[in-house]
């Protein structure tokens, strides 16, 4: 089978491998589409975080094959969602809270990050089905938009474990898939207002499409945190900012510009670099900031039965399909990103 297996800095090579063979406790799944994150660009762009030798890919839905001794849950045809582990062997205080998404094992452990092989494949062996998220694909929901799970429901989770209730007005710092799944999410809930925060001005219309009431860019103006105030018609700013961008700049503006004494700022994204804030500059406001990471099991299946009822539709995220071959220069290195949202690979092409 095919395969694009990931070596180092700006090395992926698509290779040839053996079909592996499902054993006790294993399924067999042959790729429909997977998604190419954000953690897959910058661990080519820089070497990490993810550490070679690994097929890269962990955002998966694919058809089952074959299945292994002991796998009852599951059958040939059955298509599914591959996700991060389930819960850990161990039963960690997290899991056993049901918060698998904060496991101590989960991250390193996930298919195509630090654990086995991911979907960057014609096929992929899930080599541990009693601990892996694996979820079926209701019937009537495109294989397209419920492979976008890891993106949605990281904004999901964030939004879920904030404050935000029905009415609210926030603040959506960042653009990417996360931000404007944050945006359709919102709405949905019954935000009264939504500023998106956003660095590319001629992506305004769009933002408004998932979702946005006004759009600023605050690159352009001086007067950030005045505007939000007059936006919202009050002296003060958003009851909840989720931070989706996933640096500082950004952070600053939701800490010190954007959210009202006593509010929240959600960070949804994720800030690799040390952080800059003053706490003095903002605990006298009593602003709460907050974390959120990924996502659990249940709320994957909350997205997918949405998708299946028609309540919520992400089907114009997905701008690229390409094939496996492809992956580096229409994916990974790809230098022109105008237009581009969210790029899935299909294997089969």
């Amino acid at each position: 089978m095919k395969a694009a297996v990931f070596y180092g800095k700006e090395e992926v090579r698509i290779e040839e491998r053996p079909m592996p063979e499902p054993g006790p406790n294993q399924l067999m799944v042959k790729i429909d589409y997977c998604g190419i994150c954000g953690t897959d660009v910058e661990t080519y762009k820089t070497g990490g975080p993810i550490s070679p030798v690994i097929v890269l890919g962990h955002e998966n839905v694919g058809t089952v094959t074959a299945v292994g001794e002991g796998v009852t849950e599951y059958t040939v045809g059955d298509r599914l969602l591959c996700g991060p582990p389930s819960q850990c062997p161990e039963m960690c205080s997290s899991c056993r809270r049901g918060e698998s998404n904060i496991c101590i094992h989960g991250f390193p452990r996930t298919a195509g990050i630090g654990g086995p092989d991911g979907g960057y494949a014609e096929y992929m062996l899930v080599r541990d089905v009693e601990h892996t998220l694996l979820i079926k694909v209701p019937r009537n929901v495109e294989p397209k938009q419920a492979v976008l799970f890891d993106v949605i429901c990281v904004s999901f989770h964030g939004i879920r474990k904030s404050r935000f209730k029905l009415g609210d007005n926030v603040v959506v710092s960042g653009t990417g898939p996360i931000g404007l799944a944050a945006m359709t999410l919102l709405k949905a809930a019954g935000a009264n207002k939504i500023i998106a925060l956003g660095t590319t001005t001629s992506k305004f219309p769009l933002l408004k499409e998932y979702g946005a009431d006004y759009c600023i860019n605050p690159t352009e103006v001086d007067n950030l945190d005045e505007m939000v105030r007059e936006i919202f018609g009050s002296d003060v700013g958003a009851d909840v900012v989720y931070e989706c961008a996933g640096n500082n700049a950004s952070l600053e503006n939701c800490v010190y510009k954007c959210v009202k004494p006593g509010g929240q700022v959600m960070l949804i994204g994720t800030i690799g670099a040390p952080m800059t804030l003053v706490p003095a500059a903002y605990s006298i406001h009593e602003i709460d900031i907050d974390t959120a990471f990924v996502y659990t099991p249940d709320e994957v299946r909350m997205y997918l039965e949405m998708l299946d009822a028609g309540k919520i539709s992400f089907g114009n995220m997905v701008t690229d399909i390409i094939p496996l071959d492809e992956v580096v220069e229409k994916g990974l290195a790809r230098k022109d990103r105008k237009g581009q949202i969210k790029i899935l690979i299909d294997p089969t092409r």
